[in-house]
């Protein structure tokens, strides 16, 4: 029988082997450690794309908690002492499940970080200030006041060193006017001669804080002067969403004293039949052009004593229809329009200094003796309260009294949610009117 004989394996060939054996374990090495860091990576585009949605929604529900304070508020006057206003229990670093939520915004006066809503109607609208009003922003040159005014007017009428249409089309890359109301803030930066600086000053991303970026100089952008204070730009003083509608605290229509018969002058006002006869009468000599008009009125000669005084009249004001402690508790109640909305009315509640330097026929020391007399009363219960103010005549009130109101209805929400991980920030900037029925959006912005 044959045997098969029996070559033994050379070291060669034993060598290859554990060569090739080596190569295939390191191959192996290679796809093992490829596919873990593929997991892990996965892993982690997973949790950050996990804590993207949790910020994000989390910055939602400070957006609804804010919401919810604004709709529950039914004082009868809005001010910086309501929940919605400056409230950290509610807005600071509220935990939820997955991370936490803040409203928050910074003080145009104190530099203060405050957290809560921001009044809309502490601002200066920008489709109703005059050109005097836009004159009393900080920087503002009559040219591009002019220019604001050309912008939203419905005419191609110029004003005296305003600009219309031909300009704007004469750009290397034109556009048109708009030759209608602003739709956003924002929109002033196609205006003339508005620019970044002049809209933003150092808040680029207008949140009223003095973030790190703002206070380094030339470090880094936006450029700034580091000198520990956020230098704001118009931005932060303007608004297009202001309004008051044309009712009293209790929502019924105010009474217009233009057209007012004397029985709703008198049981609307709870005023003496002499007195509304005699507001009747003096209407009759001269339409009444100012709310405060009615402190002019005097008794008429044919309601000498007629009936019984049942308001507290000092001897100078005992021929006075309406007296001015009267006059302050009845302004709300009255009006000399029928518009239902009244747009760009300033709650001097709200407004900060600058804003309420923008007031009509205010110079900036009675504008300052409105925020002395406002901190030390707290707030103003009635618009009328002003005539308190040193510098505020009646002549004075009159020229004002239909840019001011002391109840707002649209505030501005901006909300940041932060996850639990500290990976994932989410931020949302929003504008609510809340003068309906229920609350309505006006604006809605995201960003990461």
């Amino acid at each position: 029988m044959n045997r098969r004989a029996h070559h033994p394996r050379t070291r060669p060939d034993r060598a290859m082997v554990l060569v090739l054996v080596l190569w295939a374990i390191a191959v192996l090495a290679l796809v093992a450690g490829g596919l873990a860091f593929a997991v892990r990576q996965n892993t982690a585009v997973a949790m950050i794309r996990n804590d993207r949605c949790a910020a994000r929604w989390l910055a939602r529900a400070g957006v609804e908690r804010a919401i919810a304070e604004l709709t529950d508020d039914l004082a009868d006057v809005d001010c910086l002492d309501d929940s919605w206003a400056d409230n950290p229990t509610a807005f600071e670093d509220r935990e939820l499940a997955g991370g936490t939520f803040s409203v928050v915004h910074g003080d145009q006066d104190a530099m203060l970080t405050i957290y809560g809503a921001t009044d809309e109607s502490a601002k200066l609208n920008l489709n109703a200030a005059s050109h005097e009003q836009l004159m009393k922003l900080p920087d503002m040159t009559s040219p591009i006041a002019s220019a604001i005014i050309d912008w939203r007017d419905d005419n191609e009428e110029p004003e005296a060193d305003g600009i219309e249409r031909s300009h704007y089309l004469a750009l290397a890359h034109p556009y048109n006017i708009r030759n209608g109301p602003f739709r956003t803030v924002r929109e002033l930066l196609l205006v003339r001669d508005v620019t970044e600086d002049l809209f933003y000053g150092e808040d680029v991303n207008l949140n009223g804080l003095l973030d790190a970026a703002e206070d380094d100089g030339l470090a880094s952008d936006p450029p700034d002067n580091g000198d520990g204070r956020l230098t704001q730009g118009w931005a932060t003083y303007l608004t297009v969403y202001s309004y008051e509608r044309n009712v009293n605290a209790d929502g019924d229509r105010r009474l217009n004293i233009k057209t007012a018969d004397e029985s709703s002058l008198a049981q609307r006002l709870d005023l003496e039949a002499w007195a509304a006869k005699s507001i009747i009468k003096a209407r009759e000599q001269k339409q009444f052009e100012h709310l405060v008009d009615l402190l002019e009125v005097k008794r008429h000669p044919e309601t000498a004593g007629a009936d019984e005084d049942f308001h507290d009249r000092s001897p100078s004001e005992k021929d006075s229809a309406v007296t001015e402690t009267m006059f302050k508790a009845i302004v709300d109640q009255i009006t000399l329009v029928d518009d239902e909305i009244l747009s760009g009315r300033i709650n001097i509640n709200t407004a900060p200094a600058v804003v309420i330097r923008t007031l009509p026929s205010l110079s900036e020391e009675t504008a300052d003796a409105v925020i002395r007399r406002r901190d030390a009363i707290g707030y103003f219960e009635s618009v009328g309260e002003l005539l308190d103010v040193d510098g505020i005549d009646r002549s004075a009130f009159g020229k004002l009294e239909n840019s001011v109101t002391i109840r707002s209805n649209v505030f501005r929400i901006v909300s940041v949610g932060r996850s639990a991980s500290g990976l994932a920030r989410g931020a949302i900037e929003c504008v609510v009117d809340r003068g309906g029925r229920s609350p309505r959006i006006l604006y809605w912005q995201e960003s990461p």
